[in-house]
């Protein structure tokens, strides 16, 4: 879990609750080019307000810390209060979020 990432998201509830309505969509018994459709959706949704807010890739793909168990909770209980299923943000948003982030770090380092 990135708790960078999902307060970010928590910041941008409109985005979240977009990329949730895309991220209800994935199935692992989906295709590879099924699946990276719901990738290039969500991907479509966070950058450009990445872009607009010339967030830094590195600072959000980050790994995870004892520190951040408080903060974890805070975001728990509003994730909870928007109705989002965790286990959908943990299993698939997230981890979707954190390719797309690391390509970008891993592109800029090209």
């Amino acid at each position: 879990m990135n708790i960078q990432i999902l307060q970010w998201l928590l910041k941008n509830r409109d985005v979240l609750m977009k990329v949730v309505d895309v991220a209800k969509t994935y199935k692992k018994e989906l295709t590879y080019s099924q699946q990276w459709e719901i990738v290039d959706k969500i991907a479509r949704l966070v950058l450009p307000v990445l872009e607009q807010q010339a967030v830094q890739p590195k600072l959000l793909a980050y790994d995870w810390t004892e520190q951040d168990d408080v903060a974890l909770l805070a975001a728990g209980a509003d994730i909870n209060a928007l109705g989002i299923d965790y286990q959908l943000l943990i299993d698939v948003i997230i981890p979707i979020i954190i390719a797309i982030l690391q390509s970008l770090v891993s592109r800029k380092e090209e």
